[in-house]
């Protein structure tokens, strides 16, 4: 965990472990009867400073390894001196990373250096009397140090001895020395951002764990690899295997390590915004909290989570009441003050969402006082940093500015290098841009990345380059832009972070399209797009499709640019990204309407597709309703009204669209929203129009205009605009009509609905009507039910299939039937790409009104 998130518990820190847990082994040792005292001694030891170090008594367990590693050199004990010495190694790791934490970054880097000599001079020793498991034992030791240092060469060197460690251990068959080097390549290529090396080394090393059943073991790898997971997007494989190491722990592990992993999952849940499971993690960790020795550190951590649960459900005032009641209860049993801290973050946070700064404001003053207290600057900086954040969520840009500036001032004081790029580009960079400030940003990104090539991180050197190149776009250097983004691509490739490559292609789409060239902005986003499908990102795909489709916009192809769009509405449907579904559907529905609009009001062949058109966008508009209630996203609730009553419009059904603009009024009005309030009203205005009711539409224009003026925003101007030029037809002529600008067509179109001109439409245009999902969800379920014998309650449209007892063998069996019963074809991936029965429905049902495939159960 991060400085920012509470205590760095010995085991999970940075996805490794500080300790090999061989202290089972030594304690059967020191109950060994036959051995002689000293070594059962020296065993003893040896299991007092394993535990120590995760009890983090780290001087105690330096003066236990010592002591343990002296009593097996007398004993010479091979094994006993191997395992001793990295022992000591591990306690000088353990120092260095407490030293790391108060921001005493020179102690650290001294104490990574006696680990790194002792991890040397011994690798000579051993060199000497030929004792090749000493020395893989010294390389393993010498590669993780490597590790905790910042720096690319640092990790090419913690590679290459991990490597030359696991080799020997394998040839000694040393199987649990052979696991722990893969672990360690696993975490260094994690840190590195190679992914796919990572993930590849992970599965080795807990394949070799297994093979000696050691669930410990087992249990760190499956945690790590659930981090590799999560960092390169596919969450939901990192919640999976963070629920078996969970498992695993609650078996043979301690409480705290129980405690890191379901804070873990907890944080990997948020990430997918599946906040019921969120709460749910939280509860077990709040229960598990009352049983540990030690609570101090857990409590923000465990509530930091369940907090953001309710700011994502967009209840703040629970989240406000639960942070508030925590800092009592903490004050009131004598808290530390770092802890305290942690969840003033969040109380910050909290504050900010609800739109109140001041109280933010206050949080996060109190906070400061005491960090100041404890003598901490990075925790000042981080206080800053999140009311920064907050400044820029209430569009007070100025004071997010000066905020952010002082929390750099105080990580540059520090000398916290790596830190200061972070909050430059990703707080300041962000504010100077927002308020167009592009050569103060410049110089930022500038500093920024003269820092990463001094501390050697290449990957934030290519962050640095990437953020530049949009930057300078931004400026009107083209050229500039594109040269500091193809040398970003090459740094990433170089480290095989394909997540980065594919963000610096869809910069580069930007960039292109931005200087007119259509061509090679697709070009850029195809390939963005390719490399997300390759990482396997759902949610990051989905993005990527959405960026393809705005380039085929800005070329007016949008049959095109509802292809890519729909893809993107696909894949978040089958990732369960609620969030991310309503997003791109209220973005495939902006498109249906470029389209439809577009379509000649005259020519009467295309009628049938403008109206197959109007009804596939109304099925989108009621489906973004429905889960926005489920989000509890007001907003995009009143913007999906708001969505659904414009295709209303579009269909010639005023009344029908009156309702619609009065419910996205009515939530707007409620909640405080300005902009989906300024959208209702124009709405309203449009049903006027079609209504032929001037003086109404009169009337409502003019609050529009008020509106927009009050608001000063360029998006509610532009509405504004839009709204009188459909009023006064464009020309300012009095004569209003909803057959002006954009809606010309569509009104048109509309009308022989209206009953104005019944004859226009021919008695066999009717829509096609897809089969019902409701009873498509019934029939899949049965079919499921029959193939795993599931009880009534065992299966429902939200189980992951999965879980209903659907194996890789019995996927096949279930997508051949599939494609009999709807006759058409399904990809290999089907049960992968959408692995709910939700989301499976969603695209039979899609693929069969697409095809007009006729079903009815």
């Amino acid at each position: 965990m991060d400085s920012k998130g509470g205590p760095r518990d010995r085991v999970w820190e940075g996805g490794h472990t500080v300790v090999d847990f061989s202290a089972a082994f030594y304690r059967a040792c020191a109950d060994d009867s036959s051995r002689s005292e000293q070594f059962r001694e020296a065993a003893m030891m040896f299991c007092v400073a394993e535990g120590q170090i995760e009890d983090s008594f780290l001087e105690e367990a330096m003066a236990a390894a010592e002591n343990s590693l002296e009593l097996f050199r007398d004993c010479e004990d091979a094994r006993g001196v191997r395992d001793a010495l990295r022992l000591v190694v591990h306690v000088h790791r353990a120092k260095a990373d407490e030293a790391r934490n108060r921001g005493e970054r020179s102690d650290a880097r001294i104490l990574l250096e006696k680990a790194e000599a002792l991890a040397e001079e011994e690798l000579s020793n051993f060199r000497d009397a030929d004792d090749n498991l000493g020395q893989a034992a010294m390389l393993l030791s010498m590669a993780e140090t490597a590790c905790a240092y910042r720096g690319s060469s640092k990790r090419d060197e913690a590679l290459e001895n991990a490597e030359e460690a696991r080799e020997l251990f394998h040839q000694a068959k040393d199987v649990k020395m052979e696991a722990l080097a893969a672990q360690t390549l696993a975490e260094v290529n994690f840190r590195k951002r190679n992914f796919h090396a990572g993930r590849r080394m992970a599965v080795e090393a807990t394949e070799l764990f297994k093979s000696i059943g050691d669930k410990i073991g087992m249990a760190i790898v499956l945690h790590l690899h659930a981090a590799i997971e999560a960092r390169s997007g596919v969450v939901e494989q990192a919640i999976r295997h963070g629920r078996k190491s969970l498992k695993l722990l609650q078996e043979v592990g301690s409480k705290p390590q129980q405690m890191a992993a379901l804070v873990s999952l907890g944080q990997w849940y948020l990430m997918r915004e599946d906040t019921q499971a969120v709460l749910s993690v939280g509860e077990t960790a709040l229960a598990l909290l009352q049983e540990l020795d030690k609570p101090d550190g857990w409590q923000a951590p465990a509530i930091g989570f369940i907090v953001e649960a309710h700011i994502l459900n967009n209840d703040t005032q629970k989240a406000v009441d639960k942070l508030q009641k925590a800092l009592s209860e903490l004050r009131d049993r004598g808290g530390k003050n770092r802890e305290m801290v942690h969840l003033m973050h969040h109380l910050i946070h909290a504050h900010a969402i609800s739109g109140d700064m001041a109280a933010a404001k206050e949080a996060a003053d109190d906070a400061l006082v005491l960090a100041k207290e404890i003598g901490c600057r990075r925790l000042q900086s981080h206080v800053h940093e999140e009311l920064a954040h907050g400044y820029l969520v209430a569009e007070d840009f100025d004071s997010a500015r000066e905020t952010a500036k002082e929390a750099v001032v105080l990580l540059k004081d520090l000398g916290a290098d790596f830190d200061e790029i972070t909050t430059r580009l990703q707080v300041l960079v962000k504010v100077l841009i927002v308020q167009e400030d592009y050569q103060e940003a410049l110089r930022n990104i500038t500093i920024a990345r003269d820092l990463a090539v001094k501390i050697d991180e290449k990957p934030l050197e290519a962050f640095c380059l990437s953020v530049q190149s949009r930057v300078q776009a931004l400026l009107g250097d083209t050229g500039k832009g594109i040269k500091a983004a193809d040398l970003a691509l090459d740094m990433f490739r170089e480290d095989g972070d394909r997540r980065g490559e594919s963000r610096v292609w869809e910069g580069l789409s930007e960039i292109h399209l931005t200087a007119g060239d259509y061509g090679q902005a697709l070009r850029a986003a195809k390939r963005a797009q390719a490399l997300c499908e390759d990482i396997g990102d759902q949610r990051l795909t989905a993005k990527m499709w959405q960026t393809l489709s705005s380039v085929h916009l800005a070329g007016e192809e949008h049959v095109e640019a509802l292809r890519d769009i729909t893809e993107a509405v696909k894949l978040s449907r089958a990732d369960d990204d609620m969030r991310g579904t309503v997003r791109y559907i209220f973005m495939a529905l902006d498109i249906h309407i470029a389209h439809l609009s577009a379509m000649d009001p005259e020519d009467k062949s295309k009628l049938r597709l403008y109206r197959q058109g109007c009804e596939k966008a109304m099925r989108l508009g009621k489906e973004a309703v429905g889960l926005s209630i489920r989000l509890s996203d007001r907003y995009s609730e009143s913007m999906g009204h708001y969505w659904a009553g414009t295709m209303h419009i579009m269909m010639g059904k005023p009344k029908d669209a009156q309702l619609s603009a009065d419910t996205a009024l009515e939530i707007s009005m409620e909640k405080g929203l300005r902009l989906p309030e300024l959208y209702a009203k124009s709405l309203q205005a449009q049903v006027c129009l079609q209504e032929k009711n001037h003086a109404g539409a009169m009337a409502k224009l003019k609050e529009v205009t008020d509106l927009a003026n009050e608001l000063g925003d360029e998006i509610a101007k532009s509405l504004a605009k839009q709204l009188k030029d459909l009023v006064y037809g464009g020309a300012g002529q009095e004569a209003a009509s909803a057959q002006a600008a954009a809606q010309t067509a569509a009104a048109a179109a509309a009308a022989p609905q209206a009953g104005e001109a019944a004859s226009a439409a021919p008695s066999d245009v009717a829509v096609f009507q897809g089969p019902d999902p409701a009873i498509m969800k019934s029939h899949i379920i049965a079919m499921v039910k029959n193939m795993t014998g599931g009880g009534e309650d065992e299966v429902d449209g939200d189980t992951p299939l999965m879980e209903t007892g659907i194996d890789s063998l019995a996927s096949v069996e279930l997508r051949t039937q599939l494609q009999a019963e709807f006759k058409i074809n399904l990809p290999s991936t089907v049960m992968f790409n959408y692995p709910t029965i939700e989301g499976l429905t969603q695209l039979l049902v899609d693929e069969c009104t697409q095809k007009k495939i006729t079903w009815t159960g």
